[in-house]
């Protein structure tokens, strides 16, 4: 199954609000658009940061976001620690910046465990990106 295969089997929703910038990331280029996405399932819901480059012009979707999501969360939920997950994505483990990347990571993989529940191994681990 693929990402936007599980929106529609799960209905899952998405809300997006022009926001000013990402305080996630501070690196985008110029011309990049921030938004405040919802995802909406079963009742339960999700607000996260999310910025799209310059070259993509529409609101994200919630597969958009969940494309995402999926894959920071399938990489924390692999790492045995921060240190981990540092050295596989290339930051330096004494990295403030690295630390505040690798929480957000953290928060937003809590929140979709909450939010998904028992679909949230069906969601990371057995669909398909893009």
């Amino acid at each position: 199954m693929n990402i936007q295969q599980f929106v529609n089997r799960y209905r899952v929703s998405a809300s997006a609000k022009w926001a000013d910038k990402n305080p996630n990331m501070a690196d985008m280029p110029s011309g990049s658009s921030h938004y405040k996405v919802t995802l909406r399932h079963d009742g339960r819901q999700l607000t996260v940061h999310f910025s799209q480059g310059p070259a993509i012009c529409q609101e994200p979707t919630a597969k958009d976001v969940l494309n995402c999501l999926v894959s920071d969360a399938c990489g924390f939920d692999n790492a045995q620690s921060f240190e981990d997950w540092a050295s596989e994505y290339g930051y330096d483990a004494d990295s403030r910046k690295a630390e505040r990347t690798y929480k957000v990571v953290e928060r937003q993989t809590t929140a979709l465990k909450r939010v998904f529940g028992d679909l949230f191994d069906t969601l990371v681990y057995h669909t398909e990106g893009l």
